[in-house]
């Protein structure tokens, strides 16, 4: 809070100054994002475009926006409500249902249209900048035989993996700053939608295209798509806000003591980096592996200090589908009857067939695919995380198992030079030894 004066002690004027050039970038970004697609709108004299939610009361062919030359309390200007007839205007709820002589409830306001939905998201959304730096000493990290690996940016498919993300701010902004991180790097994304968002993220400027119609459909069309083109894919959510590696740590020898894991993450350098930067880097480790692993991934939490536990690069580990690299070679793919936890089935399928995955263990996202709306999390309840994690359990009876303390989780734990999966029947028949000594088949 600034200091009483102009401001009758609310917010200072340089903060008043900060906001209005956020709600001008937010705009901007919006006609940008839009182009020649934007809602045409005649505001009255004295009215403009602001980047407030509509609110929840306000009825059908009423406009909302701001006054001109004002700020309001924080910079963000002083909000208007227009009447259809684009002559009355008014500031206050009350002195609208003055004038309609009704109180308003949310049975007469209207959801927001996509354009109101796109300012308001784009006033939340942050200004995505990389430091070169960081990506220097990125792969200063790798050895020699690493860097000799390291693809370049246009020899990997990026793909984002997303679905009804656009019918709130929320979602919206989830997507911007992943498209935003994307664009910082020079890099543009292809994003696997659902059908019915398709049209919404093409107006974002996305280069979308439909999914298969399910997650592990989309998912499939992107590594389909990544062969076709002789290219490794990879695959990214829709809400990751910032890839950190911490270099600093990779020579740490693993330790089980929290305290001490704490302490080490607490002290350690976090070089935020480019989402293509993290891709490359996966794939210079995987391709310098002798384990010859085709799949690469992250530590799956935020945690470093839980990575600790583990040593930098492990080779039997859960591959978190949130993001990772695969490489064409691979002929994996996603079970098309899960609906959740296909990252589980697509690392043991992975292993099984490879003998190894690549799991970085000082590479984290912040990630909210847990309390953002729209995605799997549309679909997520006990019931249908129960029901997948009784197909893995049927298919790796070996490698998943419960998670001892969290409901509806599982832990991946293989055991290495042991098979996962159940054994392949021989034959239909079952043999059964008699009494004389003599084999009998006995059909099932």
């Amino acid at each position: 809070m600034g200091a009483k004066g102009a401001c009758n002690g609310l917010i200072s004027r340089a903060e008043k100054n900060k906001m209005a050039a956020k709600v001008k970038r937010a705009l901007a970004a919006k006609q940008t994002a839009l182009g020649s697609k934007a809602q045409k709108i005649k505001w009255p004299t004295g009215c403009l475009e602001g980047t407030f939610k509509r609110p929840f009361w306000l009825p059908s062919g009423w406009l909302h926006g701001v006054k001109v030359g004002t700020s309001g309390y924080t910079g963000r200007g002083l909000q208007v409500f227009i009447a259809p007839d684009r002559v009355h205007k008014f500031y206050h709820r009350v002195a609208i249902e003055a004038y309609l002589g009704k109180k308003l409830t949310a049975k007469d306001g209207v959801p927001p249209t996509f354009d109101e939905l796109l300012a308001n998201a784009m006033h939340r959304v942050p200004v995505v900048s990389l430091r070169p730096q960081h990506e220097v000493a990125l792969f200063r990290c790798l050895s020699d035989e690493e860097r000799a690996a390291l693809p370049d940016a246009k020899d990997i498919h990026f793909c984002v993996v997303s679905a009804r993300r656009t019918d709130e701010p929320q979602g919206i902004k989830g997507c911007m700053i992943v498209q935003e991180s994307f664009k910082a790097a020079g890099i543009k994304p292809r994003w696997y939608v659902d059908a019915k968002s398709l049209q919404n993220y093409r107006r974002l400027g996305f280069d979308a295209v439909a999914d298969g119609g399910s997650l592990c459909g989309a998912r499939n069309k992107a590594l389909a798509e990544a062969k076709k083109f002789g290219k490794a894919c990879c695959q990214v959510s829709d809400d990751i806000s910032r890839w950190v590696y911490y270099g600093a740590l990779d020579n740490i020898h693993a330790t089980k003591d929290q305290d001490e894991a704490n302490r080490l993450s607490r002290r350690a350098r976090r070089l935020v980096i480019s989402p293509v930067a993290a891709a490359r880097f996966l794939l210079a480790r995987m391709r310098a592996s002798e384990a010859g692993p085709k799949l690469g991934g992250v530590l799956p939490t935020g945690n470093i200090a839980r990575g600790l536990a583990h040593a930098s690069v492990t080779t039997h580990h859960f591959i978190l589908g949130d993001f990772f690299v695969s490489e064409a070679q691979s002929e994996v793919r996603f079970d098309p009857k899960l609906t959740l936890k296909e990252d589980y089935d697509f690392t043991c399928s992975h292993i099984e067939r490879h003998g190894a995955v690549l799991r970085c263990n000082r590479m984290v996202l912040d990630v909210a695919h847990y309390s953002n709306a729209g995605g799997a999390v549309s679909i997520r309840n006990a019931s249908e995380e129960q029901k997948n994690i009784k197909i893995l359990m049927q298919k790796w009876p070996k490698a998943i198992r419960k998670h001892p303390t969290r409901e509806n989780e599982v832990m991946l734990a293989w055991r290495i030079g042991k098979r996962a999966s159940p054994k392949a029947k021989a034959s239909a028949s079952v043999k059964k030894v008699l009494k004389g000594g003599k084999m009998k088949a006995k059909r099932k």
